[in-house]
């Protein structure tokens, strides 16, 4: 009789294999933003970033001390960490101005919407005023 218990172990394993993992997050969609995003140069025009990366996950705009912006956001991680250029749990935002990039990353972002305590560099990564 003291093999039952290993018979059902084994029978509640091999019950388990063959069975399609679910995840949280939509790694090929992570994945194919994040390699696009790598196509992106600060200059081109919504339209040109459009064609590359589709429509964004998320669209903002708003009127701040520099001017009017939109914010592209693409969820390029699966969260934020030291050191990233995500906001908001894993996406990157794109500053457009004057619908031209002119900004990529969470610096650049706290920068546009007059947030410096949001970033620890006094230096932004861009060297345009507006």
């Amino acid at each position: 009789m003291s093999w039952l218990p290993g018979l059902l172990l084994l029978t509640l394993l091999l019950t388990g294999c063959g069975e399609t993992v679910l995840t949280q997050w939509p790694r090929q969609d992570i994945f194919r933003d994040y390699f696009r995003l790598q196509d992106i140069k600060l200059g081109m025009t919504r339209a040109e970033v459009d064609a590359i990366m589709g429509p964004p996950k998320t669209r903002e705009e708003g009127d701040y001390r520099q001017g009017h912006f939109v914010f592209y956001f693409y969820r390029t991680h699966n969260m934020d960490y030291e050191g990233s250029e995500t906001v908001r749990g894993g996406y990157t935002p794109l500053i457009f101005h004057q619908d031209v990039l002119v900004g990529q990353g969470r610096r650049d972002y706290f920068r546009a919407v007059d947030r410096p305590w949001g970033e620890k560099l006094t230096e932004p990564s861009w060297q345009r005023s507006w």
